[in-house]
């Protein structure tokens, strides 16, 4: 069964694959890299490029090992987030905003972002700050998006300081509300 955040991320890679058929008249491309293959890759190598598409994972995984490690329960849509497809990450605009959504392009790319995730759990918690994961990076290097553990809320986070502002009641109604963008 498909959680409303699973529902809002197909729907955003969608979107952001017709934004690219509109414009490139091709599936996203990016540079290849022989050392970071992913199951989103489709086609040949052509001239260092590589088209790519988002896939669903082939076998279900989660963040129990995260969970168990920092001895907390993650909010559900964290998990909807990075553990149901490869994609490679979606820059977007949110109301006007750029932002670049945090994605899985392959298994490595998978235990990279747990062990960030840890990390950040913990300089929260050194911190005194209510946990919440990042999932999508700003233009200033200091703010991330994140969505609050304890409620699912999505919020802009200023790193080392108290939460900036409310974005989304959900990270499904987030999604919904972003507005892929690609490079010329």
């Amino acid at each position: 069964m498909n959680t409303d955040t699973q529902v809002q991320l197909f729907a955003l890679y969608q979107r952001h694959h017709d934004l690219w058929e509109l414009n490139h008249q091709s599936l996203p491309v990016q540079d290849f890299d022989p050392e970071w293959v992913s199951s989103c890759q489709v086609g040949d190598v052509n001239d260092g490029k590589i088209t790519w598409k988002a896939v669903p994972r082939d076998k279900k995984v989660n963040l129990n090992n995260i969970e168990e490690a920092l001895e907390v329960t993650l909010h559900p849509s964290i998990e909807d987030l990075f553990c149901t497809a490869y994609c490679d990450h979606i820059m977007c605009e949110f109301e006007g905003h750029p932002i670049e959504l945090i994605q899985v392009w392959n298994e490595q790319d998978f235990s990279i972002l747990q062990e960030n995730m840890i990390a950040h759990f913990m300089m929260q918690k050194r911190l005194k700050k209510p946990a919440s994961m990042f999932i999508a990076t700003c233009s200033d290097e200091m703010q991330v998006i994140s969505v609050v553990n304890e409620t699912g809320q999505v919020q802009l986070e200023t790193l080392g300081k108290k939460q900036e502002a409310v974005l989304a009641e959900s990270l499904a109604e987030f999604l919904a509300k972003l507005t892929p963008k690609i490079e010329a």
